[in-house]
This record gives structure tokens, sequence and C-alpha cells, in this order.
């Protein structure tokens, strides 16, 4: 899972194309950690899906643009351009299963 930088996350957002999961999340959050491990196992799993994280500290604006209420959350951004936001991470199962959705979405 690659981290978006701060100064780039703009740019990278609009030109990463669909479907892609973005991992919001601060360094200091344990739900954070044990979230971001469940994605580790699901993106290796529906590796079609690419998945980018990035530091909400850093990335006001980000925070700000989708309306980001905690951590963490996991914003998927769907083929027709649409953005859904997750902030329940109860299974790898069921992250694999939101993952391939999204992946045949068409």
């Amino acid at each position: 899972m690659r981290e978006w930088e701060a100064a780039n996350w703009r740019r990278e957002w609009t030109f990463t194309p669909a479907p892609f999961a973005l991992f919001v999340h601060t360094p200091l959050c344990g739900t954070c950690l044990a979230a971001r491990r469940m994605l580790a196992v699901a993106t290796e799993i529906v590796p079609e899906v690419q998945l980018r994280s990035a530091n909400i500290n850093v990335m006001p604006d980000l925070a700000q643009m989708f309306q980001i209420e905690s951590v963490p959350c996991l914003l998927i951004k769907r083929n027709n351009g649409s953005w859904i936001k997750q902030y329940r991470f109860p299974s790898v199962t069921e992250i694999v299963d939101q993952l391939r959705k999204e992946r045949d979405r068409r």
C-alpha cells in the first residue's frame, strides 16, 4: 500500500483509474493499524483494485473534501467516478467482497 504525499494527493486522486481504494488513517490510531492489516490481506486477494493510503493529519483538505468524520476510513472510487465512504472494517471477507463488487461493477 503506497502512501499519498500531501503535496501530490490531488493529482493522484484525479488521475488514478477506478476502481481504486484510499485508506485514510492517522499514524497513532490502533484501530487504523488493525484496518491496515485487514486491507493488506484483502488487496492480496483482489490485486486488481489499487490501494493507497493517506495520513489525514497532513491532508486536512482531503478530510474536508470528502467530509471524513473519523478514521479509519476507506474511500472507494467507482468506475463511474462516484465514491463510497466506509468506516466499518468488520472482517477481511467483507472487505474482499466489497472490493470484488467494485472491481466487477461496469
